[in-house]
């Protein structure tokens, strides 16, 4: 069985969920829930992205 490291199990998926859980949470405290999950959302979004292409262009 192939060992991988734990940055291969990174995905858009994985950065999507993950940032909107903390925007759940900045929505929470702020009082703003609609707001902080879309801005989570989208961040996820860009970082997922940003991760894959440096992952597949550092393969």
């Amino acid at each position: 069985m192939k060992k991988y490291k734990g940055s291969n199990y990174w995905s858009m998926g994985t950065s999507i969920g993950l940032c909107a859980a903390v925007g759940i949470v900045l929505g929470a405290l702020l009082q703003n829930l609609i707001l902080w999950l879309c801005v989570g959302a989208g961040v996820g979004v860009v970082l997922g992205a940003v991760l894959m292409l440096y992952k597949n262009k550092k393969s």
